[in-house]
């Protein structure tokens, strides 16, 4: 019971290691001006609609002065097969 309760809140597609969307986090690390800066903080789902969860992920990652930003990246997966859209930043 609890692994359908799992994958109705969109559990299964999230690691379960750090919580984080593999997918998600690929496509926020393309966007980044040093990828290998990225760090995960934490990633939060809403509840399924309509088969799409919309995700909220938190990360640190290395601005052009060379420090440390915090950002927000907010995009959607699919339920069923987990694919996620393409995040929108505000670093």
């Amino acid at each position: 019971m609890a692994d359908a309760k799992d994958k109705q809140a969109g559990f299964h597609c999230l690691s379960g290691w750090d919580g984080s969307h593999r997918e998600f986090v690929e496509s926020v690390k393309a966007g980044l001006r040093d990828p290998s800066s990225f760090e995960h903080i934490e990633t939060r789902v809403t509840p399924n609609v309509d088969g799409q969860h919309t995700i909220f992920m938190d990360y640190r990652a290395r601005n052009g002065f060379g420090g440390m930003n915090v950002g927000r990246a907010v995009g959607t997966f699919d339920n069923a097969s987990c694919a996620a859209s393409a995040p929108i930043m505000d670093e």
